[in-house]
């Protein structure tokens, strides 16, 4: 496997081998999303100590590793150059179903938990199966899809919020030698989704996909099933955000998926995956998921005025995505000038 860092739409080295050790670091997204967190983390503890003490760290890290989980599917999207903004749906959607049928009394957990997943995958492939079969815009779509699913949540429902069974609760909340069990989970997914990603031929392929749809075409591919399957595990991945969140939160309400949408697509790019499709990095994404929750709790530390966290959020934010897209902007444009062929 080549050591340079690959733009995979003009498939021009990056950065190659022969360049400086700094410059090759600047190369990987992830590399820039771990630098990003450090140096978040340096400023929380200069600023606010408390916002790293290992008291704000645990109640932090869950619901960090709530938008990992939906940024990974989130970035399986993205890399096919798409956008899924029916995640909110499906992590309500989600949260509903375990809550409102997971009781004893009710269809059980097992039995709540495996339709609230199947429902969501249904969604995703309804997406995905619109999009490449009537060349749709994928806004349009998944917003469609969105509404589809705030239905479905407000009709079953009834307008009221749910309890969530109390074993879903329990492993939810719970810790595992002293790391919280969602962190675990969402571990395990980005894990799992990053190695299929980059070391197999599956995943090789998706992103040959995503970066160049016509040449994967002409080598023999059946693209149009890499974007359903993108569409279909970012779904998946949403409902079972759902699932989680419905257990940590103990209740669920009908927009309890709206706070995760944007957040999804933060994470992503923060992570260094363009949306222009192709490469990503899951390990980068989980680190812009990482940056965010720690960005929510430093601001928590000043400010309990909502509309004053957001502000200083979608700053931080901006100028982060910003920071991020001109370094990969000018490392592409340094490479088309080395190989001007």
């Amino acid at each position: 496997m080549s050591t340079a860092v690959v733009d995979a739409t003009a498939r021009v080295p990056l950065v190659s081998a022969a360049d400086p050790l700094r410059l090759r670091l600047l190369g990987w997204p992830t590399s820039r999303a771990l630098a990003a967190v450090v140096v978040l983390f340096a400023v929380s503890a200069v600023l606010s100590g408390a916002s790293v003490s290992r008291t704000a760290l645990l109640a932090m890290l869950p619901f960090a590793a709530l938008t990992a989980i939906v940024a990974a599917g989130q970035t399986l999207v993205v890399q096919q150059a798409g956008l899924d903004l029916s995640v909110a749906g499906g992590i309500s959607f989600g949260a509903l179903m375990v809550a409102k049928y997971g009781g004893p009394g009710q269809l059980g957990i097992g039995l709540a938990v495996t339709l609230a997943l199947a429902a969501a995958l249904a969604a995703g492939l309804v997406s995905g199966l619109v999009i490449t079969a009537f060349g749709l815009p994928p806004l349009v779509v998944t917003i469609a899809v969105n509404a589809i699913l705030i239905g479905l949540v407000q009709f079953l429902s009834g307008g009221y919020s749910a309890q969530a069974p109390e074993a879903l609760t329990g492993f939810a909340v719970g810790r595992t030698l002293g790391v919280p069990n969602l962190v675990l989970v969402a571990a395990a997914v980005i894990g799992l989704a990053q190695l299929v990603l980059k070391c197999t031929v599956l995943g090789r392929r998706f992103e040959l996909v995503g970066a160049n749809r016509r040449a994967a075409h002409a080598a023999g591919l059946h693209t149009r099933r890499y974007t359903i399957a993108a569409y279909a595990l970012s779904a998946l991945l949403a409902g079972g955000t759902g699932v989680l969140l419905a257990g940590f939160l103990s209740t669920t309400t009908l927009t309890a998926g709206d706070a995760y949408l944007l957040p999804s697509v933060a994470a992503v790019v923060l992570g260094g995956t363009a949306l222009t499709g192709g490469r990503g990095s899951l390990t980068g994404t989980a680190l812009g998921a990482l940056f965010l929750g720690q960005l929510n709790q430093l601001v928590q530390t000043y400010t309990q005025t909502t509309a004053v966290q957001n502000i200083v959020q979608a700053v931080i934010i901006g100028v982060g995505i910003v920071v991020q897209l001109s370094i990969a902007t000018r490392l592409r444009r340094q490479a088309i000038r080395r190989n001007p062929t």
